[in-house]
């Protein structure tokens, strides 16, 4: 199997996932207006490449190694993988049923991007990341994304949970607004496209 069946394999696996799992956590049906969830998907992967570049570039400088390394299809020096043009967006539409749950779930005057950021970020690296790296350790033997600290096993590390909450609102401030925005066929694929030229530029 190449990797990049792999990568689509894992991503199709991790959204049943991760709407079987949101959807019971609603206690119901969870909406799906296909130019929202297509936008979140392409606006993620737009954003998470070049701050991944960005973070794992600094972490690198200020601690003399990088905090990640991918091993499947690196680029830019191992902080990103080309199969992040299928994880990503994979993890978008995840993010787009997690907010409906959240929306549902969190008491009024709860719902703001800050403990929205909060709760994504312990769920991004502890849920997404540890079920992405078992998953390709399981059918490959290697990691997707290798943790250079290793205090959970190199699956994910605490060290990137304030990074993560931090990334997180400010990627929910720059989503709301596009989705506030006039819908735009172009915008979805425009975002994709960008995210894609990052990737291959490295």
């Amino acid at each position: 199997m190449t990797e990049f069946a792999v990568g689509l394999f894992c991503s199709v696996l991790f959204l049943g996932l991760s709407f079987a799992i949101n959807r019971r956590l609603r206690h119901g049906p969870l909406a799906f207006d296909p130019y929202r969830a297509l936008l979140m998907a392409s606006a993620v992967f737009a954003l998470a490449v070049p701050l991944e570049a960005l973070v794992d570039g600094f972490y690198a400088t200020a601690r003399g190694q990088l905090l990640w390394r991918y091993d499947i299809l690196p680029r830019h020096g191992g902080s990103v993988s080309a199969l992040g043009a299928l994880i990503w967006p994979a993890y978008g539409l995840h993010l787009y049923w997690l907010l409906q749950v959240l929306e549902q779930r969190l008491p009024e005057g709860w719902r703001g991007r800050l403990l929205q950021a909060l709760i994504i970020g312990l769920d991004a690296p502890l849920f997404f990341e540890v079920t992405g790296n078992l998953l390709f350790l399981a059918i490959t033997g290697r990691y997707y994304a290798y943790y250079l600290p290793g205090e959970l096993w190199h699956l994910t590390s605490w060290q990137v949970v304030p990074i993560y909450m931090l990334c997180l609102f400010l990627g929910l401030t720059i989503l709301q607004r596009l989705l506030a925005m006039r819908p735009r066929a172009l915008l979805p694929p425009g975002l994709y496209l960008a995210g894609l030229g990052f990737v291959w530029l490295g």
